[in-house]
């Protein structure tokens, strides 16, 4: 099964973009950052990178350097960027991308574009199995382990708390849509029913809302926690809660006050 690193900044494209490669039949594997990216890569082999040329601690043509210097032509890169002048295009071509998309493209062209790429490079041998990083709040080395997948979602206190049991003040409206999520027990929650339950509680509820109510919630978990927020988004029918998740107290009406 090819390996793709996804290379974003922004949390809500690379989720939406791995989640659609997943389903595509790839394995992919996020990373928000240069040296998020450089960790990744020697932690596994990747088949192909999608890259971003604006992250926070660097450039990505700097990324695609190392990449080339490491990988040879082994390893495909194609740039996903909303710079869309000519220039940008050379320099990346120059520093060694297989190709350059520009970030209004549809998953479809960009999942055609990958997979057109992949069929062009030369056989990989045989990936090794990614070493995972450690959670450092596990007990065990396996930060797989069922008891650090577990979060906690306080409907009385309007908190999530983090299997690591650090807890995120909530609004009225995120505690609704994680209710949503937490009721489905990793199932998907269609896009319907959340604007539907977010309706009631009055703000946005159109579709753009209901993004940017995701996009706010992952921020916020990120930036409190240190840890990936469990939102995942099911590209074109919805978003679940990935992982296990208790309620409390377990049963009865969303006690939402004003958000």
């Amino acid at each position: 099964m090819p390996r793709i690193l996804v290379v974003e900044d922004d949390a809500s494209l690379r989720d939406d973009l791995t989640v659609f490669l997943e389903a595509k039949g790839y394995t992919a594997t996020g990373a928000a950052t240069v040296a998020g990216a450089l960790q990744t890569l020697e932690a596994a082999a990747f088949d192909l990178i999608l890259l971003d040329l604006g992250l926070p601690d660097g450039n990505g043509l700097d990324l695609l350097r190392q990449v080339r210097a490491r990988c040879g032509l082994r390893c495909g890169v194609v740039v996903l960027s909303a710079r869309n002048g000519l220039e940008d295009r050379l320099q990346a071509l120059e520093a060694g991308s297989d190709g350059y998309l520009i970030k209004h493209a549809s998953l479809r062209e960009i999942e055609g574009t990958l997979r057109n790429l992949l069929q062009r490079l030369p056989p990989a041998a045989p990936h090794a199995q990614p070493r995972r990083p450690r959670d450092p709040h596990a007990t065990t080395p396996d930060a797989r382990a069922p008891h650090t997948s577990l979060w906690t979602l306080h409907r009385l206190n309007r908190t999530l708390t983090t299997p690591a049991g650090t807890p995120v003040a909530l609004t009225a409206r995120e505690l609704v849509f994680l209710d949503l999520l937490a009721a489905q027990a990793g199932a998907v929650c269609p896009h319907q029913d959340l604007t539907a339950a977010l309706a009631e509680h009055g703000g946005d509820a159109s579709q753009a809302g209901l993004m940017t109510l995701v996009r706010r919630l992952r921020q916020k978990v990120q930036d409190q926690t240190g840890q990936e927020s469990p939102v995942r988004t099911v590209y074109g029918r919805g978003y679940c809660f990935a992982g296990s998740v208790t309620v409390l107290p377990p049963a009865g009406p969303s006690p939402a006050g004003p958000s």
